[in-house]
Parts: C-alpha cells; structure tokens; sequence
C-alpha cells in the first residue's frame, strides 16, 4: 500500500523491518511461537 501511495522509501523501510524480525525468529502461536500480536509489532516498530 505504501508503494501505491508513492512512499516508496517507507515501503521499502517497513518491509526490512519486519524481514528481521522474521529472522530473529519471534513468532506469533498461530504460527508455532509463543510471542503476542502487539510483541511482534512493537518489534517490527522499533526497527521502522
């Protein structure tokens, strides 16, 4: 959506971040982990 916006940058950003998170290996229970929802996004925030 960002890139639709025109916020490329921002895209590109947000899309890093979630990538390490990805690969610090948190993950939510529905996907085999134990972390939360918010724990997750507040992860992915900080490194926005």
């Amino acid at each position: 959506m960002l890139d639709h916006l025109g916020e490329a940058e921002a895209a590109a950003r947000l899309l890093r971040a979630v990538e390490l998170v990805c690969r610090d290996r948190p993950r939510t229970r529905e996907i085999g982990g134990s972390a939360s929802t918010s724990w997750v996004g507040d992860a992915v925030a900080v490194r926005v």
